[in-house]
C-alpha cells in the first residue's frame, strides 16, 4: 500500500467525527447488550439481532481502517490497545451457538471498554492507573498492617461482648473491612460504645487512618504518575 492511501487511512482514523462516531455505536452496542439481558417482545427481537450485526461489521470496518493507517502493519498488534480491540471485536464475530453463547456474551459485554482505546485522555488515565498499581502496592501492604494490628486489637477487647464480629483475628478483619469502607460502620461502633465509653478512639482513629489517610495517599501516588507521564511526553 502507497504512503498516500495510509495517509489517508490515518487521518479518517484520526479524524474527531470518525471518532465521534464510533463512540456512539459503542454506545448503541451496549444498549443492546440492556435488551438482550431483558424481556422484550418478539417483534423487537429481530431488530436487536440486525443491529447487532450492524455495530459487529461497523467494528471490523473500523478496526480495518486502523490497521490500514498504520506506517508498519507488524507493529498494530503490539499496541496493547490495539490487541484489546482486536480480541473483543474478533470475539464477536465468533457465531453465538450451544455452550459457547454465556461465553461469547460476557465478552460483548466488554465491548464498551473500546471507549478507553478511542479516547485519548481515558487512554492516559487507564495508564496511568495501570503504572501506579506496583506503587499502590505499598499502600496497600501498609494497609494489611494497619489492619492486622487493629483486628487483632480489636479481637482481645471485644470478642466477649461480641463474638459474632470480633471471636477470631478472621472474623475481626471482615468486620474492619465494612468499617474502613463506612458502610453502616455506626452499627459495629455503638454496641460496643454502650459497653465501654473509650470504644469510639479505637474506631475514630481506625476510620480516619484507613478511609483518610490511606485514600488520600493513593490520591497522590495516581497524581503523581499522572504528572510524570505529562512531563515525559
Amino acid at each position: 500500500m502507497n504512503f498516500s492511501m495510509i495517509y489517508k487511512f490515518n487521518k479518517i482514523k484520526n479524524d474527531r467525527r470518525f471518532q465521534s462516531v464510533v463512540i456512539s455505536i459503542i454506545l448503541l452496542s451496549s444498549l443492546l447488550v440492556v435488551f438482550q439481558t431483558s424481556e422484550i417482545s418478539n417483534n423487537y427481537i429481530n431488530i436487536v439481532i440486525i443491529l447487532d450485526y450492524f455495530v459487529t461489521i461497523f467494528f471490523l470496518f473500523e478496526l480495518l481502517i486502523r490497521f490500514l493507517g498504520e506506517e508498519k502493519k507488524s507493529f498494530f498488534l503490539k499496541d496493547r490497545w490495539n490487541l484489546f480491540d482486536t480480541i473483543i471485536v474478533g470475539a464477536s464475530l465468533i457465531p453465538v451457538t450451544g455452550s459457547s453463547v454465556l461465553i461469547l456474551r460476557l465478552l460483548r459485554i466488554f465491548r464498551i471498554l473500546r471507549i478507553i482505546s478511542i479516547v485519548p485522555e481515558l487512554k492516559e488515565l487507564v495508564e496511568a492507573l495501570l503504572q501506579s498499581l506496583a506503587r499502590c502496592g505499598y499502600v496497600m501492604l501498609i494497609l494489611f498492617i494497619i489492619l492486622y494490628i487493629y483486628a487483632a486489637i480489636g479481637s482481645i477487647l471485644f470478642s466477649t461482648d461480641d463474638p459474632a464480629r470480633w471471636a477470631d483475628l478472621g472474623i475481626s478483619l471482615l468486620t474492619l473491612i465494612q468499617v474502613m469502607t463506612l458502610s453502616s460502620w455506626e452499627t459495629v461502633m455503638l454496641p460496643m460504645q454502650d459497653l465501654h465509653p473509650w470504644a469510639f478512639i479505637y474506631f475514630v482513629s481506625f476510620v480516619f487512618i484507613t478511609a483518610i489517610v490511606l485514600l488520600n495517599l493513593v490520591i497522590a501516588v495516581l497524581v503523581d504518575v499522572v504528572s510524570k507521564s505529562k512531563i515525559n511526553k
